[in-house]
């Protein structure tokens, strides 16, 4: 078990962003205008849900609304499964933002660190490879920890998710977190969407 305290980053942007969470008709082309360095493996067969508030462009913590960084630090930020390189350093960099950041090999060591938290919010990032047989497990995990918004990691997807379609295992799900922008958007309306389903009483 790896056990960080990251500090937050300082620069959090050159001028306060409104957060919203209106719906605007345009948001979608707002959206990937503002985020310049998304590829198109970031936006291809994503299907949007509840809205992500303003991203800020540039620098990889700016693609992160000020209202999701609001919550991030709120918040113990987990990640549980065998990332690569590339997808542990966004995750890391997703968890500077977080009240505390660390990481875990399974799902058992989650659950017993959640148990043990004192933080109202969680957010938890699942990675799994085997879809099949991880969905009671993730289920089970829903049940126990209605208080953590979950983003789920998994190559078998067939394509990233971030409606409510899955919301028995998870609030948004990737199919790859190799992109900066795409972990962003996935972190933000997971968020967005465990806020509205606590406040509709569906967990």
């Amino acid at each position: 078990m790896k056990d960080f305290n990251v500090s937050h980053f300082e620069e959090r942007g050159r001028s306060p962003i409104a957060p919203t969470t209106d719906v605007p008709g345009g948001w979608i082309a707002t959206l990937l205008r503002a985020i310049t360095t998304t590829s198109a493996d970031d936006v291809n067969g994503v299907r949007h849900a509840g809205v992500p508030s303003h991203f800020v462009e540039e620098r990889w913590g700016k693609h992160l609304s000020l209202h999701t960084i609001e919550r991030l630090e709120k918040s113990d930020v987990v990640a549980c499964g065998a990332f690569d390189d590339t997808e542990r350093s966004h995750i890391a960099d997703i968890g500077a933002y977080g009240r505390t950041f660390r990481t875990f090999d399974t799902q058992r060591d989650v659950a017993a660190y959640l148990n043990r938290s004192f933080a109202s919010r969680q957010l938890v990032i699942f990675q799994v490879r085997d879809l099949m047989g991880a969905i009671d497990r993730l289920e089970e995990f829903r049940c126990r920890f209605p208080q953590a918004a979950v983003v789920l990691i998994c190559p078998e997807l067939a394509r990233n998710d971030f409606t409510g379609e899955r919301r028995t295992i998870c609030d948004a799900s990737l199919r790859r977190a190799d992109g900066r922008a795409c972990i962003a958007m996935a972190v933000t309306v997971a968020l967005q969407n465990h806020s509205e389903y606590l406040a509709r009483g569906i967990y």
